[in-house]
Formats: structure tokens, C-alpha cells, sequence
């Protein structure tokens, strides 16, 4: 089961994840695609994602920033424990605006 967040080009987004773990959590970021990308890992966040941040309120709380959103942020986000068991999934849809210009010509 996963949460499903909508958002909007430029908005920011917070994910939320609740473990007894103290440090050590992973988020992971599933594009649809054969691979995995790890953005957050043991206290690093991945540096090919600027926009991403992480927080620890208390003990329990944990959650992953993301500034700015762009189009390529839409996917399945999970946050694992220290022992690898999922606490937390998130579907994130990004929807984006598109500019259409209809010209007439005035002959």
C-alpha cells in the first residue's frame, strides 16, 4: 500500500515516514524503469538531487523535502528501516503546465 501525493511543477513536497529507528532509514525513488536510484542513504543525500532534503523530527519521524518540484520527480518513493523493511510509500504525481499558442491568420 502507498500514499498517493498530487502535486504541481514548482510546488515543495514533505513525505513522511514513522520508524522507532533513529538514524539509518534509506529512501528510494522508483521511476518505472529496471533500476533503483537511492537519494538517501545513512545520512547522505544523493548529490545528483540538490532540491532533496531530509529531516528527523524526534525519534520516530522522519521525512524527505523535496523543493521545487520538476516533471522527472514523479514516482514511487519508499522509506526502509535499518532492517529493510519498507515503513512508508509514496506515488508521486507531478502535473506540469503546458502552454498552447493558437495563431490566426488575420487576411
Amino acid at each position: 500500500m502507498y500514499f498517493l501525493r498530487n502535486v504541481t511543477v514548482d510546488q515543495d513536497v514533505e513525505l513522511f515516514c514513522n520508524t522507532s529507528v533513529t538514524s539509518d532509514i534509506m529512501w528510494t525513488f522508483d521511476q518505472e524503469g529496471p533500476y533503483v536510484d537511492y537519494v538517501y542513504w545513512k545520512g547522505h543525500t544523493d548529490s545528483d538531487k540538490p532540491r532533496l532534503a531530509t529531516k528527523s523530527t524526534g525519534r520516530n519521524f522522519h521525512s524527505l523535502n523535496i523543493s521545487n518540484v520538476q516533471l522527472n520527480d514523479s514516482g514511487l518513493y519508499n522509506c526502509y528501516d535499518d532492517k529493510g523493511l519498507r515503513k512508508a510509500a509514496y506515488q508521486l504525481i507531478v502535473n506540469g503546465m503546458r502552454w498552447f499558442i493558437y495563431m490566426q491568420s488575420l487576411s
